[in-house]
């Protein structure tokens, strides 16, 4: 079944902050993204967007985005619950991102990632992270993995 017919993507709510911490738990401790407190998601919510089951509760994924000003907008926080892993709703997530920073007059949205493909197939493109001082500075001076990255940066012109 794919994901789009059990599946809604609709804006999250302050009451999905823990949730959202549970899903992005296991790719914390992986160190795939970055840690999120349930305090930071709540203060941030209007910039989530979750997907929700259609027929039960809870979450099967979530993406953010980061405004970082003049038009650059971030996609992080990107996971699907695991078992819905590889199924199309990554995509689905990043799409809606996009999407989202187009109404939010984004020129250009960019990720750090160690899935790129995932981001090529929907028309990202590699780009140097020295194009994104400000993520630099304000996630990558504090990263566990700052020394020995191997996140690929990706960005996507929508201007």
């Amino acid at each position: 079944m794919s994901p789009s017919s059990d599946i809604v993507i609709v804006p999250a709510v302050e009451a999905d902050a823990e949730a959202i911490v549970d899903l992005l738990a296991p790719y914390v401790a992986k160190q795939i993204v970055l840690p999120r407190t349930a305090e930071d998601i709540r203060a941030h919510i209007d910039n989530f967007q979750v997907a929700r089951w259609r027929d039960r509760p809870g979450l099967a994924g979530c993406v953010a985005l980061r405004d970082f000003g003049d038009g650059l907008q971030e996609v992080r926080s990107l996971v699907v619950a695991q078992k819905q892993s590889g199924q199309g709703l990554g995509s689905l997530l990043v799409r809606k991102a996009v999407e989202l920073a187009a109404e939010r007059h984004a020129k250009r949205v960019f990720t750090l990632t160690v899935r790129p493909n995932l981001f090529r197939h929907i028309g990202f493109t590699e780009v140097p992270v020295t194009d994104f001082p400000q993520k630099v500075w304000s996630d990558c001076a504090n990263c566990p993995k700052r020394q020995h990255c191997d996140e690929i940066a990706l960005a996507l012109d929508l201007a």
